[in-house]
């Protein structure tokens, strides 16, 4: 009679374990193996919302903004994400995600300011030798202008490594979505980006295969060899931390805000544009924003700048970690967002910060 109780009461515990909703914890090769799925995929959005709108607000503040129905950045993020790590199709990613063709802010005048750096990448002697001749225009190590580097900056340009976990998964998702992009007949996409900036010349599957790995490499670098920033100057800040380790942010994280930002084009940039005057420019792979009195063009151009080098990502990051004197291009200028090295370092560390300052929301 005993032995029946127990396997009644067996029964009936399987019973009601079957209709409890289990949390279930993420593998644990992923950067976010300590949170829920749920967790997880509403950091992200959130990580984003940060990275596209300012990390200056509340928690509360910034998760209204991304949970606002009309905000789809951020589920442009999460869906490039879930499609790195191969939860999501390729099909997924194109139902999923629109063309953002209404969305393009860009002025001829910056396209010229950009061919010029680009036409310098392409001179430089001492330009990052690659057999690919896209690699090798955007492959500079940073600081980038050749007068301004030294032995010093080294450890800002990790050594690119092949032996990583995901890697010839990542790479094939990664080649997969450059053909798809480099094909699409859609402004803001990485074809018509590529036919801006080069139009008499194409790239082959193999050009965009190498590519792919260049890209997976690069920001595998940034993300996986705990890079160490010490802050050069003092700060009553608790958002610019005393040492910054990048060891948080996911490589797939670092490359689904770059899909988002850039479609993966290096030559990207959007004009952030007020009362018909541009105050500053989202630059490069991660779209990283500067002042656009930085520019030389300001000098030239009243609609472009406003005489007053305000506080944007690029100077900030710039003078508390990399070196520069404020509102000066003493070492780091806006060149360096033209490279991908330079793109994955501004943008890692400013994820990691993001990260740093929001987890514990999360957990």
């Amino acid at each position: 009679m005993k032995k029946m109780i127990y396997l009644i009461l067996i029964f009936v515990m399987l019973g009601l374990s079957s209709c409890i909703k289990i949390d279930i914890k993420l593998p644990d090769d992923t950067n976010f193996s300590d949170l829920t799925v749920n967790q997880r995929d509403n950091f992200i959005r959130y990580i984003y919302t940060a990275y596209n709108k300012g990390a200056g607000y509340d928690f509360d503040k910034l998760k209204s903004y991304a949970d606002d129905a009309n905000y789809k950045y951020d589920d442009n993020v999460l869906a490039f994400y879930k499609y790195l790590v191969g939860e999501y199709t390729l099909n997924d990613i194109k139902t999923r995600v629109p063309f953002d063709g209404t969305d393009k802010h860009y002025d001829e005048r910056i396209i010229t300011y950009i061919k010029s750096i680009i036409t310098r990448f392409q001179t430089d002697v001492n330009n990052t030798t690659s057999t690919n001749w896209f690699i090798g225009t955007f492959n500079e190590k940073v600081p980038s202008m050749p007068s301004k580097y030294n032995s010093s900056f080294n450890y800002l340009n990790p050594e690119l490594t092949t032996a990583y976990d995901k890697r010839t998964e990542l790479i094939n998702r990664v080649y997969d979505l450059l053909k798809y992009y480099y094909g699409s007949d859609s402004v803001y996409l990485f074809g018509e980006w590529f036919k801006e900036y080069f139009p008499t010349k194409s790239l082959s599957d193999t050009e965009l295969k190498e590519y792919a790995t260049y890209l997976v490499d690069c920001a595998n670098a940034y993300t996986n060899t705990n890079l160490t920033l010490n802050r050069k100057q003092s700060t009553t800040s608790t958002f610019y931390k005393e040492k910054v380790i990048i060891k948080d942010v996911p490589v797939e994280l670092l490359l689904a805000t770059s899909i988002q930002e850039s479609r993966l084009f290096p030559g990207s940039f959007r004009a952030e544009v007020i009362n018909d005057n541009i105050y500053a420019v989202s630059f490069g792979l991660t779209h990283t924003l500067i002042d656009a009195d930085f520019l030389y063009l300001s000098d030239s151009n009243q609609d472009i700048g406003d005489d007053s080098k305000g506080e944007r990502n690029f100077d900030l990051l710039s003078y508390w970690y990399f070196g520069n004197n404020r509102n000066e291009e003493t070492y780091f200028s806006d060149w360096d967002l033209m490279t991908v090295r330079g793109s994955f370092l501004y943008a890692s560390t400013f994820l990691e910060l993001i990260y740093q300052k929001y987890i514990s929301f999360i957990k």
